[in-house]
């Protein structure tokens, strides 16, 4: 007489059997023949354009641009020689000058932006102005400072109407920033003109007096890489004022106490 756990025992393992052989045959036999039936193709109306079926919405493209393609890294920029020196040239310096200021608010500001940018995607700032390129009729300048995450914090596009206007800043004020200070002095006829401005932000000298800078602004000898190893800053334009020195921590009322 078999016990009732060993009745149970063998139950299960005949029911382990029969599922097993049951997906063994399944596997063995072939897929159904029978397919869903195909859309009828159904004409579209004259001057409309068909519907696209949900499930290609996501990787069909459309429109009359569906073969078009941008990709900002692959945009080849030719640049100037850097051994072609330019002679110097007021009346192009002057052009050079007045180009610059109209794209600040006032002297030091970070220019504006004159074309649309995706601010979604800062990054694409750096495909042109990270290493700075030339394409066709337009020249997008080397960044003058340290690389940011947040290009349009400091650069606003600004799009339509021109600087100082309503339509070129969202906000108008009166703010009046300091003069430029011109051309550099010279401690002697022939000595290397001292920075005629702040170097904050402007660390990378190429960005306006390189091969890609405004032609009035290029320096004579592009192929020197070291620019403050001759051209010393400005003893009173670089340099920070405080209205009084800061006291030492130590000398407090209570210093000792």
């Amino acid at each position: 007489m078999l016990v009732p756990s060993k009745i149970l025992a063998i139950g299960a393992l005949g029911v382990v059997a029969v599922a097993l052989v049951g997906m063994i045959v399944g596997f063995g036999h072939p897929a159904p023949g029978w397919q869903p039936p195909a859309d009828a193709a159904v004409a579209a109306p004259t001057g409309v354009l068909p519907a696209v079926r949900y499930r290609e919405m996501d990787g069909k493209a459309r429109g009359p641009n569906r073969a078009y393609a941008s990709d900002l890294a692959t945009l080849v920029g030719q640049a100037p020689d850097p051994a072609s020196a330019l002679p110097f040239d007021a009346k192009l310096r002057a052009e050079a000058v007045a180009r610059r200021t109209a794209r600040r608010s006032y002297n030091g500001a970070p220019p504006t932006i004159p074309h649309p940018v995706d601010a979604n995607d800062v990054t694409s700032c750096y495909q042109c102005h990270g290493e700075g390129k030339v394409i066709g009729p337009l020249v997008a300048p080397k960044i003058s400072h340290q690389r940011y995450t947040n290009c349009t914090q400091c650069h606003a596009p600004v799009t339509v109407g021109a600087p100082g206007t309503v339509e070129g800043f969202a906000v108008v004020n009166d703010f009046v920033g300091a003069p430029s200070a011109g051309r550099g002095q010279r401690a002697y006829a022939g000595a290397p003109p001292t920075i005629p401005h702040t170097t904050h932000m402007r660390e990378n000298c190429a960005s306006c007096h390189g091969t890609l800078g405004l032609a009035g602004l290029r320096t004579s000898h592009p192929w020197r890489a070291n620019c403050t190893q001759c051209h010393a800053p400005s003893a009173t334009l670089d340099q920070a004022h405080f209205a009084e020195a800061s006291p030492p921590p130590w000398a407090g009322e209570n210093n000792g106490k």
